[in-house]
C-alpha cells in the first residue's frame, strides 16, 4: 500500500533490487521512482510518498541482539490519514524517548501493525501520540 502527502491510498508494486530494504529505497531513490498501480505504471515524486506498507512476512527480519526501544504510537500524517501501531528504533544512550527517535536524521520511521510494517517519512508527519 502506497500514501502519498495528499492521502491518497492504493495498492501498488515498488520495483525494489532483490536484498534491497525499502528504508535505503526510500532515503537513496531518485526524484521519480516508478510504481506500478493497477491502473498502470505512473513515475511518483519521491518526496510526495508519505508512506508505504507492506505484510510483515514481506519486511526484513528484526536482528533479536539489536536494542530496541518501542513505544505504542497513532502518527497522523498531513494528507489526513492515520496509523496505529508499535513505532520501534534503536536507540543510542540517553536518547530512548519517542521525540528522540522522531528528531534523530534518518528521514523515515518504522511502524509495526498486526500484520504490516508501514515506512513513513518524517516530513509528511503532522503528529504522534504516544498510546
Amino acid at each position: 500500500m502506497i500514501t502519498l502527502e495528499d492521502g491518497e491510498q492504493a495498492h501498488a508494486m515498488l520495483f525494489l533490487a532483490p536484498g534491497s530494504s525499502v528504508i535505503r529505497f526510500l532515503e537513496d531513490a531518485p526524484p521519480f521512482v516508478p510504481v506500478s498501480y493497477t491502473a498502470g505504471l505512473r513515475l511518483v515524486s519521491r518526496s510526495s510518498i508519505a508512506c508505504i506498507t507492506v505484510q510483515s512476512t514481506d519486511a526484513p527480519p528484526e536482528d533479536p541482539d539489536l536494542p530496541l526501544e518501542r513505544q505504542r504510537v497513532r502518527i497522523r500524517l498531513r494528507g489526513g490519514r492515520s496509523i496505529e501501531g508499535e513505532l520501534r528504533w534503536i536507540a543510542s544512550s540517553g536518547r530512548r524517548r519517542t521525540a528522540d527517535c522522531l528528531n534523530d536524521p534518518m528521514l523515515h520511521v518504522v511502524v509495526h501493525e498486526a500484520a504490516h510494517v508501514s515506512f513513513i517519512a518524517k516530513v509528511h508527519i503532522a503528529y504522534t501520540e504516544e498510546l
